[in-house]
């Protein structure tokens, strides 16, 4: 393959758009090639922070005049002729080329977790794949094709953006970035796919977001949450990759941090296979990545990431049980315990998931765990509703009564801590940007999209889990007073975490818990006065017609299948009722 044009445009020159404009190429030329050539390899890492570019059909040229989107933190630089990349037409030929005798088992050789897209904007989107090492050589060597196009047969007059992108096994192979451009049409469903040696990957479909001021008719979104791999075949992900959804809302626990642990993965229907490093728990970067390739194998959960864009976030197995910070309660390896700090471990799991996850979400490793990503985030669905996505592992508090599980996290009377009107689950930062953007939307419908069960859930007396939002009770009320306060109407909590099906009403709470009236050993409750419920109008999110309570199907969902076995959620909202769909499975370690 040729080497790198000289005449390039090197990022810090100039750049003012994510179009390169040729005009703007002769000054880098002075600074680059006067000197050296530089290989495409380093001219793709100078040129653009994804590690790629792009450049539209010729046809399609003329919307490098109109704006491109800004709302992703880094995405993929545009060229007005992709000859500027260095790449001679017979080297794109090579890379775009497909072999006719390209089969599927050589499509899942190269492609072992096929693809995948996410974090949908008007414009834009995030698209991944991953190359399996062990058969990257000639004739692409580290370069990847990509191609999107407005027809599944990627027909040429269909094609609307192609490009390249780089390989590195600094990520495990993995390839993602973010893609904007007005060619791309809001509210539209695209095709996309990667080429490598000839052979193509399976072509996946995504959906751009509508314009926020656009007046939809209806919102569909399927929801998944809690996804152990040895629990089941995901055969109800199947039929979701069947449905017509718009998006799809993955709200964590992608992957479990165990694979054998005797608490709910003892008689498993599939096994993952051993850690890299032999441990029954991630060690490191290469174990989680470890975890990442082995769920995303399934053909199943493949056909879904195929058909639909995912809004993704994480809950605590994408670390571990229960976890806070950069502590890890359970299933340590000693020295270590409950009360023992693992940044390393706890920065490893970031890395994998931003290499993996399919969010605008970039990585930095020069960072420390706490700043290395940054989760939370927004959609827009026109008027009719925003997503708001937070995250409510890395900057939380630990339990507030003690690690033990029995007595301290589960099935608990409670304790003084759980009073502290200091103790957060969101931190300060994110709190106050969570309250802000739901006080200053104007959509219908306010969803959020919350990782862990936010109505209060008591046996008796014992509260059932304080690792949820009954162990953050005063952050709850400060936040549900200022949806009453706020007098914000249509506010829905998308939960997961509890594997379980339930919906109900939103409204803050006292705390509850036992105490000893006296010296004597004899236990009484404290309740606060009864109140009334809060009045509500049923949830629907095309403005509602009203639907008798006992009704399940929930249209933020697919209306033929629930979430997928082993996944599993509950929902709850004010004012309407929610269903969230989830199917029973083990509870988690």
């Amino acid at each position: 393959m040729a080497a790198v044009h000289p005449n390039l445009y090197h990022r810090s020159r100039r750049l003012q758009s994510h179009i390169v404009h040729v005009a703007n190429l002769s000054s880098a030329a002075e600074h680059i090639g006067a000197r050296s050539i530089m290989d495409r390899r380093v001219f793709l890492k100078a040129t653009s922070a994804a590690g790629a570019l792009a450049w539209l059909a010729p046809r399609h040229l003329t919307a490098q005049t109109s704006t491109v989107s800004n709302s992703y933190v880094s995405s993929v630089l545009f060229i007005v002729d992709p000859a500027l990349t260095g790449l001679s037409q017979a080297d794109r030929d090579i890379l775009f080329r497909i072999n006719s005798a390209a089969n599927p088992a050589q499509q899942a050789a190269i492609y072992p977790q096929s693809v995948a897209s996410g974090d949908p904007r008007p414009d834009g989107i995030v698209l991944w794949t991953r190359v399996e090492p062990t058969v990257q050589g000639s004739p692409s060597n580290d370069m990847l094709a990509w191609q999107i196009s407005s027809d599944p047969n990627f027909a040429a007059a269909s094609i609307l953006v192609e490009g390249v992108a780089i390989l590195s096994r600094d990520k495990d192979s993995t390839v993602k970035f973010s893609v904007a451009n007005s060619v791309l049409k809001p509210f539209t469903n695209f095709y996309f796919r990667f080429l490598y040696n000839q052979v193509p990957s399976r072509t996946g479909r995504f959906k751009t977001l509508p314009l926020a001021t656009a007046s939809l008719a209806q919102l569909k979104l399927g929801q998944i949450v809690c996804q152990d791999f040895g629990n089941g075949f995901y055969n109800a992900l199947d039929f979701l990759a069947q449905e017509e959804v718009d998006f799809v809302v993955h709200l964590g626990d992608y992957i479990y941090e165990t694979i054998a642990s005797a608490n709910f993965q003892s008689n498993p229907v599939r096994s993952v296979p051993p850690f890299p490093t032999g441990g029954v728990t991630p060690q490191n970067l290469d174990d989680y990545r470890h975890l990442y390739k082995v769920y995303r194998s399934d053909p199943n959960q493949q056909a879904v990431h195929e058909r639909f864009s995912y809004i993704l976030l994480w809950d605590d197995h994408e670390f571990a049980n229960d976890c806070h910070g950069d502590f890890h309660p359970d299933n340590n390896t000693a020295p270590n315990t409950s009360s023992t700090p693992q940044p390393a471990l706890r920065q490893a799991a970031n890395q994998a998931w931003s290499e993996f996850g399919l969010a605008d979400t970039p990585f930095n490793p020069n960072a420390g765990w706490e700043s290395s990503i940054q989760l939370y985030r927004t959609f827009s669905f026109g008027t009719l509703a925003q997503l708001i996505v937070t995250d409510e592992r890395l900057y939380r508090d630990g339990p507030p009564c003690g690690s033990n599980l029995i007595g301290q996290r589960y099935f608990s009377p409670g304790c003084g801590e759980m009073e502290n009107k200091n103790r957060t689950m969101l931190g300060l930062t994110q709190r106050q940007w969570f309250i802000n953007q739901l006080t200053s939307t104007r959509a219908t419908w306010k969803l959020w999209a919350n990782e862990v069960m936010l109505m209060q859930l008591k046996l008796a007396l014992l509260y059932i889990d304080l690792d949820q939002w009954d162990g953050y009770q005063e952050e709850r009320n400060l936040i549900l007073n200022a949806v009453k306060h706020g007098n914000i109407k249509n506010f829905v909590a998308l939960t997961g975490d509890l594997h379980t099906f339930l919906a109900g009403y939103l409204k803050p709470t006292s705390i509850i818990r036992l105490r000893p009236p006296s010296a004597s050993s004899s236990w009484s409750a404290q309740s606060p006065p009864p109140t009334s419920p809060r009045r509500s109008t049923p949830l629907s999110l095309s403005p509602p017609a009203p639907f008798p309570p006992s009704r399940c199907a929930s249209p933020l969902t697919s209306s033929r299948t629930s979430s997928p076995p082993p996944t599993r959620g509950s929902s709850s909202g004010t004012p309407p009722p929610t269903a969230t769909p989830s199917s029973p499975s083990p509870p988690p370690s």
